[in-house]
Order: structure tokens, then sequence, then C-alpha cells
């Protein structure tokens, strides 16, 4: 008994030497398992970093030329996120400046704006905005709502009489006030609400290409590791599979801890999650990512095919988790393959744990379908490994 356990640890030891090795010798995996994961994240924190615009640029179609329309244009402009480029005469004159990229929106006021005002009827502002850039967009629109609230307001007082003081004028003109505490997101960012799914997902798909790269070139190398000619039928894939998933666990953990810990620090994201909650949650999920990948590996035949499954993947995968797209909104066939994807569970976890509060207890859940996937996945890719022996 105790030399066939040798034996086993023996063999596990060479087959992830073995692996250790390639990591080194592969220049694509060597890429994206060494390299992308320390580098992607801060590229894309860095882009998405500055989470406000100022100073967009708004055309104005004014058929008012009122005191009031005078008002809302300066306003408007005197605001931080928008600047006022110049006054058009007509839409389709505006429409032609936001088609050369001089202006990203339009302010349309229309001719009875004033008149309705005095007349006590409803009047609008419009507002067209380029689309292409949400951030834009949201200057553009949250500028034009704020200021129409307090001309709303200003409106209102000026309509009221028998009132004494300050006090009673902002009273009677909001009875019901609102004050806006963004929560989880205090930022209301687009990073702070992408970017912790975008970390979690990395770890996969970064795990994907490694694997398939390297099971890639062994197959069209017809290359078997050279202890794996020595290992018995039974229990080979089971060894083979243990062997390769100690070598990437090993280097991903430490991912996992820069990814999961560091990478929010350096932006600034929430992050008030405690460290034994988070190693509750890595462990499983590394398990699960590594023995997700290793069965997968079967599909690759050559080593481009893993680009373009990982690629193709990458988006879906995401909009699957039901962060970045509602989960009520998702038909349920999808939802049913989302649940078979890691990251799907993981995502939603390091959120809630990262930026909402909530413990490791509150993920459970989602705890337990990953160590489930861990597991049945292992047992797959033990099937898989045993199944390609020949190469």
């Amino acid at each position: 008994m105790f030399n066939r356990i040798y034996q086993v640890l023996c063999d596990v030891c060479e087959v992830w030497r073995d692996e250790m090795k390639n990591f080194v010798r592969d220049e694509g995996v060597f890429l994206f398992c060494l390299i992308m994961p320390a580098v992607y994240p801060l590229l894309y924190g860095w882009i998405y970093n500055n989470e406000f615009v100022h100073e967009v640029p708004v055309v104005v179609v004014d058929d008012s030329r009122s005191g009031f329309s005078r008002q809302f244009i300066q306003m408007a402009d005197a605001s931080p996120d928008v600047r006022i480029i110049l006054r058009a005469n007509n839409l389709d004159e505006a429409r032609n400046i936001v088609a050369r990229q001089e202006a990203r929106g339009v302010y349309y006021i229309p001719a009875d704006f004033t008149d309705a005002i005095y007349e006590g009827r409803r009047t609008f502002v419009s507002v067209y905005t380029d689309m292409a850039m949400t951030l834009q967009y949201k200057s553009i629109y949250m500028t034009a709502s704020n200021v129409v609230g307090k001309m709303n307001k200003n409106i209102r007082i000026s309509r009221m009489t028998k009132l004494t003081t300050e006090r009673d004028e902002d009273i009677s003109a909001a009875p019901l006030n609102f004050v806006e505490v963004p929560i989880f997101n205090p930022a209301s960012g687009y990073s702070g609400f992408i970017l912790p799914c975008v970390l979690m997902l990395v770890l996969q798909q970064t795990l994907m290409l490694g694997i398939g790269l390297s099971e890639g070139t062994r197959r069209e190398r017809r290359r078997l590791i050279t202890v794996a000619r020595t290992i018995p039928s039974r229990g080979y894939g089971i060894r083979l599979a243990f062997g390769k998933g100690l070598a990437y666990f090993m280097i991903y953990s430490i991912w996992a801890a820069y990814l999961s810990i560091v990478v929010p620090k350096i932006f600034g994201l929430v992050m008030i999650a405690q460290w034994r909650d988070l190693l509750a949650l890595m462990f499983p999920y590394l398990l699960a990512c590594i023995s997700f990948g290793l069965m997968l590996s079967w599909m690759v035949r050559y080593r481009e095919n893993v680009l373009l499954l990982v690629v193709f993947t990458s988006v879906p995968f995401l909009f699957l988790s039901g962060i970045s797209w509602p989960l009520s909104a998702i038909p349920a066939f999808w939802q049913g393959v989302g649940a078979l994807i890691p990251s799907t569970y993981a995502i939603r976890a390091y959120v809630r744990i990262a930026t909402m509060g909530a413990t490791i207890g509150d993920c459970m859940p989602e705890l337990h379908v990953l160590w489930i996937q861990a597991a049945a996945y292992f047992a797959a890719a033990s099937v898989v490994m045993w199944r390609t022996r020949k190469g």
C-alpha cells in the first residue's frame, strides 16, 4: 500500500514538474498564464478609471429666444459637465454638427417655451445625444434634468404668495424632498460597476487559454508527458489531471490574490471584504475553473482553436452572470447554460462580498455550486485525460 501511494505521488509530481516547465517553454502559455493576468486588468482599469466626463460639447437650438430659454442655457453652460459651444439655427444644422463629431448632443427649446410657462401649461426641453459614449450621454442628460428641476422650483416659488421666509419657500416648492445616497457603487461609475466582474472572468478565461494552448500543442506534436507513458491505465486520468491542476493552482493562487485584492486597491474600488471570505470563495473557484478548462481541452485539436473559443465566450459569460444584465431578463435556457459556468457564481459572490458587505455565509448557495462544479468537472477532466492518453 505504501509503495502504491508513493508511486502515485511520484507520478503526480512528475506531471506537475513537466507542466511547470511548459509554462516557461511555451511562449503562448507563458503569455496567457503569467503576463496577461497581470497586465490586462490594469489596462482595463486605467481605461475606465476616469468615471466622469466634464465639459461635454453641446449645441443649443433656441426657438424661444426668451428670458427663460436664456436662463436654461446659462445654467447648463455653467454646470461642470456640459459646455455650450454653439447656438444653431435649426435641428438640421445641429444634427450636422453632431455628425461631424464637433458636439455630442443637442438641447432643443421649443418656440412656445416661455408662453407655456406663463399660461401654466407643460412644456418640454428635448435632449438629443450621441449614444456611442455612455458617460457623455449621462452628463448631457443629467445636466438637463438638474437644470429643469431647479427652474421648476423657482417657477413654483414665484407663483406662491404669503410666504415670509426662504424656509417656507423651500418647503412649499418641495414638500417631499429626497436625498440620493448611492450604495455599493458610490461614484455611480462604470469602472466600479463592471471591473469586479471582469476580474473574476479574467481568472477563468486566461486559465482556459493556458490549458487549451498547452493541450493543443501536445496534440499537434503528438507528445505525451514523459512519465505519462509509464503510468498504468488504472488511475491514469486522475493522476494526470491532478498533476496538471496542481501546477495551474499554484500559479493562479497568486493571481487570485492579485486580482481580488490588489487591483481593486490600485483603482480605489470599493473593497470591504475580509480575507477569510475571499479565501473561502477563491479556493473552490480556482478548482472549478482548472477542472473546467481541463475538461474542455478535448475540444482543442490545434492551438488556434482555444483562442476562438475563449474570445467567443467571454462576453456571453459576462452577461450570463446576471450582473451586467438583469437575471430576470435572461431566458430560462440561457440561465441553465450560465449555471454550468464557474464564473457565473463566482462573479455574483465576489460582488456581494467585496462591495455589498456580505459574508461567506451569505453566499453559501454560490459556494456550494462551485464545490459541486469543481468535483464534477474534475471527474470529467480525468475521463478526458484518460481518453487522450495516446495523444
